[in-house]
């Protein structure tokens, strides 16, 4: 496969971007790098332009695919010796976050199923026990994007401390360079997913205080203090808070069925690079 290298102008902007430890590709790498590496690089700034401005789209894990796609590519393609335990601890990382996503996910469809259902029954024991189980698990996956981000990051950090090669051993410098472009991916993938996970917990929390929200008694001017006015002007309320409710589930039930199916992918994804890492790690003669 052959790809023309990045331009001067397009490979600075890809320097300028530091991890959150302030990493900056080593300038010592020689320039024969390997062709995929500007293709990762492209979707490194797409996933970054997207995690700094997710626009309509804060659930999207289009992005997060398309890196964990040519990251593949990559290395199925170019024998990697540097830092690779390192990279097979972060990928793992990533996967276990997904798993647990994902478990997360299917808990909350079910929190949200009971929680619909009680609302629309005016069911107040069972709508305050729902929205409570659904704010735990809020709060794990507020901690799950809190940990995935930390931890990939220490992954990355490790990785990019590894010495430079030696200018006249161009394979390892290319793999040293490569070590540090899934370095970098690692780490924004963490980032991207985190953002992802909390704001599901977000939606999730704001769904919950919408269904358990008190009917609190407004004051009504004082032509309306009959007792007939009273009840009406007090069920209108009532049905503008179920129906306020019940559309912030239907949508928090609506996202969860889209991201189970991109969460599977994308860690189907991560699965396969670590298996490319591992073949990369133990080949077979």
């Amino acid at each position: 496969m052959s790809v023309p290298p990045p331009s001067p102008a397009s490979r600075t902007t890809t320097m300028r971007r530091p991890f959150a430890a302030g990493h900056v590709r080593s300038a010592s790498v020689p320039c024969h790098s390997h062709p995929l590496l500007p293709h990762v690089d492209d979707q490194l700034l797409a996933l970054r332009s997207w995690t700094s401005n997710p626009g309509q789209n804060p659930l999207s894990l289009a992005h997060v695919r398309a890196l964990l796609c040519v990251l593949d590519e990559l290395l199925l393609h170019l024998p990697l010796a540097a830092s690779t335990d390192r990279l097979l601890h972060g990928f793992l990382l990533l996967a276990d976050a997904f798993g647990t996503f994902l478990s997360a996910l299917l808990a909350l469809r079910q929190h949200a199923a009971e929680l619909h259902a009680a609302v629309r029954r005016r069911d107040n024991p069972k709508i305050a026990s729902a929205a409570r189980a659904q704010r735990q698990l809020d709060k794990d996956l507020a901690h799950l994007a809190s940990a995935v981000a930390r931890d990939a990051s220490r992954c990355a950090r490790a990785t990019t401390t590894v010495p430079s090669c030696d200018s006249h051993h161009g394979t390892g410098a290319t793999e040293l360079e490569v070590a540090r472009t899934v370095a970098e991916a690692i780490n924004d993938t963490a980032v991207a997913s985190a953002s992802v996970f909390m704001e599901v917990a977000s939606l999730a929390d704001a769904a919950a205080a919408a269904a358990a929200a008190p009917a609190t008694k407004k004051r009504l001017p004082p032509l309306m203090h009959s007792s007939s006015r009273s009840k009406n002007k007090q069920a209108s309320y009532e049905e503008k808070r179920e129906a306020m409710a019940l559309e912030k589930l239907k949508q928090l039930e609506q996202c969860i069925g889209e991201l189970e199916s991109e969460s599977e992918k994308v860690f189907r994804s991560l699965i396969q690079a670590r298996v490319s890492l591992l073949n990369i790690h133990t080949p077979t003669f």
